[in-house]
């Protein structure tokens, strides 16, 4: 084995053991000063993750009947689907970043992760609110300094937070199929032929590794693409419930606000403003 196969094999290996799939979806630099409404609500329920940083302590998180006041010296990582408010007293800014991490992970923290602001911390947040400032002419660098960003976050998560775990290959290549097609009908059967596996065989996989239903699963996966369309565009309800594999409007809206906890329009009335 040469060199260069070595360092192929290498990377191939990492990445079959730890690849976050690490997706940055949204990040801007906003003031919060309009109304006390602009940034209270009493669920934020998403499904990725938020950082948050404020410059000064005039918001706070609500946890059920727990308030959790922004400090500006720490930062804010909300973990997918917490059922997390917020509260919004009076002017100040706020650095928000979405994203998402593919793989499966188990989460050991609390429902919000606060982390101090260090100085490698506050390099980033002072470089990226730089960016978002300058909208027009700072596009890929703001990419490259969030994805940077995002990076150091996960890795701290794994100390504390956070762990991933290796998935089996045959069910790696049917998640990535489900994600790859959902606009499209897929049952059990279907999916038990891309993993080359009994039915039973697949579903047993599905619960051992994931702790779902393939259905289930693929039902998870449709509403958070459908709340990735929600919040990044402006297709109305009816082409995002075609895009997303379901069969109506009226379904659509069903298997969403049993699993998101509100329907499609208020989620995106609110999630605009989040």
């Amino acid at each position: 084995m040469d060199r260069n196969d070595s360092f192929l094999y290498i990377n191939d290996m990492i990445n079959s053991f730890f690849n976050p799939g690490l997706w940055p979806l949204f990040c801007d630099y906003v003031a919060l000063r309009d109304t006390p409404k602009r940034w209270n609500f009493p669920s934020l329920k998403a499904p990725y993750w938020r950082v948050y940083w404020h410059n000064n302590k005039n918001a706070a998180l609500r946890l059920g009947q727990r308030v959790l006041p922004i400090r500006p010296d720490h930062l804010y990582i909300i973990p997918p689907n917490t059922n997390i408010g917020s509260i919004h007293r009076d002017h100040c800014r706020q650095l928000f970043i979405h994203f998402q991490v593919r793989h499966p992970y188990a989460l050991r923290g609390p429902a919000v992760i606060t982390l101090p602001l260090t100085r490698q911390r506050q390099y980033f947040v002072r470089n990226i609110i730089a960016c978002c400032q300058d909208k027009e002419n700072a596009r890929q660098r703001t990419a490259l300094m969030v994805h940077a960003f995002l990076d150091t976050l996960i890795a701290d998560l794994l100390d504390q937070a956070l762990s991933f775990r290796k998935i089996d290959t045959r069910l790696l290549n049917v998640l990535n199929y489900m994600e790859q097609h959902l606009e499209q009908p897929i049952d059990n059967k279907k999916l038990a032929i891309l993993m080359h596996a009994h039915p039973q065989t697949m579903r047993r996989l599905f619960k051992a590794e994931l702790a779902k239903s393939p259905q289930a699963y693929l039902r998870q996966l449709r509403v958070d693409r459908a709340c990735w369309l929600l919040r990044a565009s402006e297709d109305p309800i009816k082409t995002i419930a075609g895009k997303t594999g379901f069969c109506d409007p009226y379904h659509f809206t069903k298997v969403f606000s049993k699993i998101i906890g509100q329907s499609p329009s208020r989620f995106r009335a609110h999630i605009a403003l989040a």
